[in-house]
């Protein structure tokens, strides 16, 4: 009988122990579904802005808050805090079978005090075909860049769009 692995010692430890991982496993998976996030946590700062396009050909302004590291001020991204951030544009070109430039998409920052103006990226397209650029960048700004984009050719407005993240 002490030959049989069921009633060995061993066997009986093996089983309470996957019975108290059992148990605290329940019990933090009960836990973790309680703890809801407080809205002034979430909501406290702004870390990005997104601008689509309006009727008027110009950017349609977000609401943004006094505590906002970025916003929107004169069709461009007005930087409030020295960071990395994440700009990108998507831009829907039409076609036109005739046209001899290329098409193209740039975000730069613009002129400052003691910066000139700064080409950060560029996408460019065959100007004979309809479709989307899609450029993005991660960047260094200091509080007061501004950023804006640059589209050479004629564009669908509803498929176009572009924005700016703050990274940690």
């Amino acid at each position: 009988m002490e030959g049989q692995s069921r009633s060995s010692y061993k066997y009986l430890l093996l089983q309470v122990w996957c019975g108290l991982l059992t148990v605290a496993m329940v019990v933090m998976a009960a836990f973790l579904t309680s703890i809801k996030p407080k809205l002034t946590e979430v909501m406290t700062k702004q870390k990005f802005v997104e601008s689509p396009t309006a009727l008027n050909n110009h950017w349609e302004v977000l609401p943004g808050c006094n505590s906002c590291s970025l916003s929107l001020h004169e069709d461009s991204i007005l930087c409030k805090e020295d960071s990395l951030y994440f700009i990108y544009a998507q831009v829907t070109f039409t076609k036109h079978p005739n046209g001899s430039k290329a098409k193209s998409v740039i975000l730069r920052r613009n002129t400052t005090y003691g910066k000139s103006m700064k080409k950060l990226v560029e996408g460019i397209f065959s100007n004979t075909t309809e479709g989307s650029v899609w450029v993005a960048k991660i960047v260094s700004l200091q509080n007061g860049d501004s950023i804006s984009l640059d589209i050479t050719d004629d564009f669908l407005i509803d498929s176009t769009f572009w924005g700016a993240y703050q990274l940690h």
